[in-house]
């Protein structure tokens, strides 16, 4: 009787572990899933950027067609003609438009990207990643024998479940290739 009580005892806390091992690792997997989208969505960003001319920061400002810097201050769009297409190409951060983000009302933040000049745009973060901040650097786009280069900021929560999020600020540059002469 003693070791049946034992052995219930044991069997109980093993299986207790495996169910709390196996929550992690269903959490685990999640988080790796949209964190992968997320450095998908900032690769294919960088790339397309980086192969891109006309650089212009803060696509509210007009025209497009036109080269613009942004050192000081951050701008939270950015535009540019990619290298093979006619249209010019915008990113930016969206923030009130939940159908788009795939997100509740109350917290709406995604990163969108245009590719018929800012027309109609389209998410391309997924929904458990919420953007807090996009911010666009753009340096020597308006100068003469200046390689561009356009710093991404970026900070924002993943949602793992209902109850656990996790923060995350990312940073990269992205250097024209195309020479400037």
């Amino acid at each position: 009787m003693v070791s049946v009580a034992i052995f219930a005892i044991v069997m109980v806390i093993a299986l207790g572990s495996l169910l709390a091992m196996s929550e992690s690792d269903r959490k685990a997997q999640t988080l790796k899933s949209v964190i992968n989208n997320l450095n998908f969505s900032l690769e294919s960003m960088s790339r397309s950027i980086r192969y891109g001319s006309s650089y212009h920061c803060d696509s509210s400002q007009t025209p497009l067609s036109a080269t613009r810097d942004c050192t000081a201050a951050p701008a939270t769009s950015f535009a540019y003609l990619p290298a093979n297409a006619a249209a010019v190409t915008v990113y930016k951060l969206e923030t009130s438009n939940t159908a788009l983000c795939g997100q509740p009302a109350a917290r709406v933040g995604c990163i969108t990207r245009s590719v018929d000049g800012g027309s109609t745009y389209s998410a391309i973060t997924s929904p458990e990643v919420y953007i807090n901040t996009l911010n666009f650097y753009v340096t020597g786009a308006q100068s003469v024998g200046v390689q561009p280069k356009v710093t991404i900021l970026l900070s924002g929560v993943v949602t793992v479940t209902a109850t656990q999020t996790s923060n995350f600020n990312l940073q990269t540059s992205v250097t024209q290739r195309l020479y400037d002469q």
